[in-house]
């Protein structure tokens, strides 16, 4: 008997086993198109760019190494009659040198976008009559120096280095952090306290201008830092250090018991000395920058090798003199304000020079000249970086 029910499940069956092999086929092929355009699991490009490095450091991207060589010089400018601001240049009325060879100026700007600053502040029993003073200038450094803006962090060193504040705007935060700084300990650990600063300025955007503001006594105890490496870091980081300074003479002054002896530092050594040649006698600069100077010996020698003239006896005025900043003395009740609007002043006056170097073929401490090309005027800007070659 013909059986036609079998035959249509036959067919059936035959069928779907077709339309399977068909799907299954299909699949195939388009797993095979899926992984062949698939990246492997890992880390992946971005389109973020390279991040911004100093002289001879290098990055990596896309499996090609690039190297980074772009410098910057905050330069200064006055008039040498009146120390006034010299405003109106422009970028034609710069030459820049680099270890005496002519620089092709790439960038120029007249003001800083932003200030990043870390204010770092000696905080041992040395200066304790002088703490109170520092507690007040919140609004100074506020308004003045970071303006809307600018950031700051503060650091506190006596026997210890203690972080007391991260970035921040907050004119607030600031006048609160400060009026919270203790006394702590005997030594006065300054070179660790800047190394630390520099760690926190590392990982800010290279278009901010990168600050270091001192409240010191001026030298170091105690610190695991020598003085070369402090200079090496801030010259490779692009750093500018200012120094405002704590009299030790006042704060014996000012304690219950006068001392029998008056402390041997570098201000009683300049406290007669003449204004300094070709410097106006202007109520600020009576008040008095150190003037004392020794032959430059030692690590600071070697850290700083290859630039005449002599270094002062007062670390935080030999950081400031590399670095493009000043260093003031203190010498009375308000001279911290006026000091410290001067060097905000100083900073929001600069022009910032930058430049790829045409020859990096001398490793070690390349030296920066600027000049303008104007009649009676003075400039100041770093004395250089430190170029250790390209990474292996």
């Amino acid at each position: 008997m013909y059986d036609k029910r079998g035959i249509y499940r036959r067919r059936f069956k035959l069928r779907l086993i077709s339309v399977f092999a068909v799907l299954f086929v299909c699949a195939s092929l388009a797993l095979a198109q899926t992984g062949a355009g698939t990246t492997p699991a890992g880390p992946q490009s971005t389109d973020a760019p390279p991040r911004a490095v100093s002289p001879g450091d290098e990055t990596i991207q896309a499996g090609i190494r690039i190297q980074s060589n772009l410098v910057t010089a905050p330069v200064t400018v006055t008039n040498k009659v009146t120390g006034e601001f010299v405003y109106d240049l422009d970028q034609g009325d710069f030459e820049l040198l680099d270890n005496g060879r002519p620089q092709q100026i790439t960038e120029f700007t007249r003001e800083p976008d932003k200030v990043a600053a870390v204010i770092v502040i000696q905080n041992n029993e040395a200066v304790d009559p002088l703490l109170n003073e520092m507690k007040q200038l919140a609004p100074m450094v506020s308004q003045l120096m970071l303006g809307p803006k600018g950031e700051a962090a503060v650091i506190t060193f006596g026997s210890t280095i203690h972080v007391d504040q991260h970035f921040s705007n907050s004119e607030a935060t600031l006048d609160k952090t400060l009026h919270a700084i203790t006394v702590d300990g005997t030594k006065a650990r300054l070179n660790d306290a800047l190394m630390q600063a520099m760690n926190l300025l590392e990982y800010r955007p290279r278009s901010e201008r990168r600050v270091i503001l001192v409240f010191s006594s001026g030298n170091d105890s105690g610190s695991e830092t020598a003085n070369s490496e402090v200079v090496r870091r801030a010259t490779k980081a692009e750093v500018e250090i200012y120094g405002l300074g704590l009299s030790l003479t006042k704060s014996y002054l000012s304690r219950d018991k006068q001392p029998m002896n008056t402390p041997n530092t570098p201000e009683n050594a300049n406290v007669t000395l003449p204004p300094t040649p070709g410097t106006p006698n202007t109520p600020s600069s009576s008040m008095g920058r150190f003037g004392a100077t020794v032959p430059a010996t030692g690590a600071i020698k070697a850290a700083i090798h290859g630039i005449p003239g002599t270094v002062s006896a007062n670390d935080v005025q030999s950081y400031a003199r590399l670095t493009g900043g000043i260093f003031y003395s203190q010498w009375s009740s308000n001279a911290l304000q006026v000091h410290l609007s001067e060097i905000a002043a100083d900073i929001h006056s600069q022009y910032l020079l930058a430049y790829v170097p045409n020859d990096l073929s001398e490793r070690g401490f390349h030296r920066l000249e600027v000049k303008v090309k104007k009649d009676g005027v003075e400039v100041r800007t770093r004395r250089g970086y430190f170029y250790e070659g390209p990474k292996q």
